[in-house]
C-alpha cells in the first residue's frame, strides 16, 4: 500500500518567534508592490540571484503560507 502525503512523524516544521514576518519585511523592502507568496514564486524561480536565507524564507512561504 502506498503512503500518501507527509511520511515523517511530528509536527511540521514551526517558524520561531523571532523569525515571524521576517520575509514579509523582505518582500515589503525589495519588492514593493508584490504580495508575498508572488514574491516567494519569483525568488524561487530564480534562485542564483538570492542569498541562501532568503531563498528558505521563500521555500518555507511556498510550502506551508502559499497553499491554494
Amino acid at each position: 500500500m502506498a503512503v500518501r502525503g507527509r511520511t515523517k512523524k511530528g509536527a511540521f516544521p514551526e517558524i520561531k518567534e523571532k523569525n515571524q514576518g521576517k520575509f514579509t519585511r523582505w518582500v515589503k523592502n525589495n519588492m514593493p508592490g508584490k504580495s508575498t507568496c508572488s514574491a516567494a514564486s519569483s525568488v524561487m524561480r530564480s534562485k542564483g540571484k538570492y542569498s541562501k536565507s532568503v531563498v528558505a524564507m521563500a521555500n518555507y512561504a511556498n510550502n506551508f503560507g502559499c497553499k491554494k
